[in-house]
């Protein structure tokens, strides 16, 4: 974990949640905040902490995860560029609901507490801003159930899509998607990883996705997702 160089008021107008927001109000934000870069597979936010501020997401892609009393994992959400973690326990002032890893390297920003209440509590945008997240991440959890009753190659599909998406804080699902472990492509998409490792060559040979410079993947048969309705 490295500490990073401060974040400027003029980065969160950027950030969809804030770019509503005064150049005042962004700077209120920023108070004692904390800029730290994650290597890959640490730990964000972990399950039952007490909340000590949001998180906000420069780069990179992290997973927000329960485990089960087997240790078992249920991904729940992704996280790329612009995304903010851990305002539920900001809201409800109560401890940390899920686990926050990182896939890849990830610059992030801490936030504190205070000027965040603060600012929900009178500035109606942000308030709005927040719910309009809310719903977001709703419909993406409830489309991350739906798609655990198709089959293995539309689950890994949504997948690759997914981080492709989240990379490039886009809607291109074609993006290079970066490098990642076999056993986390199959975590996140709920398959074994042997099977995740066989349908990531059949795709290759059929000319759906092509390995890039890097180690990274592209799909590069978008009619493919189309027929799927992953588009």
């Amino acid at each position: 974990m490295v500490t990073q160089s401060p974040t400027k008021a003029s980065d969160l107008a950027e950030i969809p949640l804030f770019a509503l927001l005064s150049e005042q109000q962004r700077q209120r934000l920023l108070e004692q905040h904390r800029g730290v870069t994650f290597a890959a597979d640490q730990m964000l936010m972990l399950d039952q902490d007490e909340s000590q501020g949001l998180i906000l997401l420069r780069n990179g892609i992290a997973k927000v995860r329960r485990l089960n009393n087997d240790g078992e994992e249920a991904v729940l959400s992704l996280l790329g560029p612009g995304d903010v973690c851990g305002e539920m326990a900001v809201l409800n002032n109560g401890r940390r609901s899920a686990d926050v890893v990182s896939l890849t390297q990830c610059e992030a920003v801490f936030l504190r507490v205070s000027p965040f209440r603060e600012l929900l509590n009178s500035e109606p945008r942000l308030s709005l801003a927040l719910a309009r997240l809310e719903a977001r991440r709703l419909q993406d959890l409830n489309r991350r159930f739906t798609l655990r009753g198709a089959d293995a190659t539309t689950r890994l599909l949504a997948t690759l899509c997914d981080i492709a998406v989240r990379t490039h804080q886009g809607a291109d699902p074609t993006a290079v998607i970066p490098p990642l472990p076999h056993r986390e492509l199959a975590s996140l998409s709920g398959l074994a990883r042997e099977t995740t490792s066989r349908i990531l060559s059949k795709l290759r040979q059929r000319g759906i996705i092509e390995e890039v410079h890097g180690g990274g993947l592209k799909i590069i048969n978008s009619e493919t997702l189309h027929k799927r309705n992953l588009l």
